[in-house]
């Protein structure tokens, strides 16, 4: 009896320290988060910050879709198919080029917000646009466009021109050592600034320019604010909170790394796309990780980027990237379930 009661003991202790093993093998130990010299400090201390309402109730009419469509046609000097106006029952409305699949017109009839391409197939070939104009020049040609077609915002502080570059195409072909790179489009960037503080988000004016400054395509992501507030601070996470919420979402996202380097967390203001523009805290990581080879003793180590928003807000009203749907549900015609979409 007293055998049985002994190997029954040691088969729990058998099976709990088995369990315990797999239990470790299962969860890697994550590595230390460290935090750059050059990192500001994370507060809001006392701070009131603002939040923004975006008109996202416009309503848009065909004859007001169709003209801004028009309008973009003829400055590119491409034509889109005017009489096949496609609702796609998402609040959006989509022209196309049939003779070109890359031309296309799509609106949001809630915001106003679109993309908009002429057709890339003319830029496929073996060689670099012809005439392409950059530097100053090219951010001249940019403004003009926006001013044509009356899209430049009313407020000149809250144009924030943030990129110039362009788009390549970049050539490999068998049997040759040589990479051929060819210049195809222009590109300039805007982003937004609101209250001093720069929008991350959805909201861009991105313009692609080809030969002579022709506009080959334009993504506009500025939604019209009709109503601003301050949020005083205690609808604000404590510091401690958000101190701990950035650690938590690295405990998420950079499991079986070797190394956890935060580079930078600065206050923004989150566009979410959906009508909301509110405080946020942008994370910038580095994470390094080690995996070994099939050759014994080699090990590839590596690192990658890892960027996320933290809300500040005890009851966020956007969506966020890591989110279903909002936290605290919308009221207005946007409706009672609304899921995040990806940014292009």
């Amino acid at each position: 009896m007293k055998n049985t009661s002994y190997l029954y003991k040691l088969l729990i202790t058998t099976i709990v320290l088995t369990s315990f093993i797999v239990s470790c093998e299962r969860k890697p130990i994550m590595a230390k988060i460290e935090y750059a010299e050059s990192i500001k400090p994370i507060t809001l201390k006392d701070k009131a910050l603002p939040s923004f309402r975006v008109n996202y109730e416009k309503d848009l009419s065909r004859e007001s879709i169709l003209k801004m469509a028009r309008q973009l046609s003829e400055t590119s000097g491409k034509p889109l198919n005017f009489k096949n106006l496609t609702d796609m029952k998402n609040g959006s409305m989509i022209l196309r080029n049939e003779k070109d699949p890359s031309a296309l017109f799509k609106m949001d009839t809630r915001s106003g917000s679109f993309i908009y391409n002429s057709g890339l197939a003319e830029y496929k070939k073996e060689a670099s646009t012809p005439n392409l104009i950059t530097g100053d020049k090219a951010k001249s040609i940019a403004l003009e466009h926006l001013k044509k077609l009356r899209l430049l915002p009313n407020n000149k502080e809250e144009f924030n021109l943030v990129h110039t570059g362009g788009l390549n195409m970049a050539v490999i072909k068998e049997g040759e050592d040589d990479t051929k790179n060819y210049n195809k489009l222009v590109t300039i960037r805007y982003n937004r600034v609101l209250s001093g503080l720069p929008v991350m988000g959805a909201s861009r004016i991105i313009v692609n320019m080809g030969t002579n400054g022709k506009l080959v395509g334009l993504i506009y992501d500025w939604g019209e604010v009709d109503e601003s507030q301050k949020i005083g601070p205690e609808k604000l996470l404590s510091d401690k909170e958000i101190k701990s919420t950035l650690e938590g979402r690295l405990k998420e996202g950079a499991k079986g790394t070797k190394r956890i380097i935060v580079e930078k967390a600065d206050l923004v203001l989150y566009d979410d796309g959906e009508g909301y523009i509110e405080p946020a805290y942008y994370v910038q990581t580095r994470l390094f990780y080690e995996s070994p080879q099939e050759k014994e003793g080699e090990i590839l180590k590596y690192d990658v980027p890892y960027d996320y928003y933290i809300p500040v807000l005890k009851k966020p009203m956007a969506i966020y990237p890591y989110m279903e749907k909002a936290e605290i549900q919308p009221t207005d015609k946007r409706g009672v379930e609304i899921s995040p979409e990806s940014d292009e």
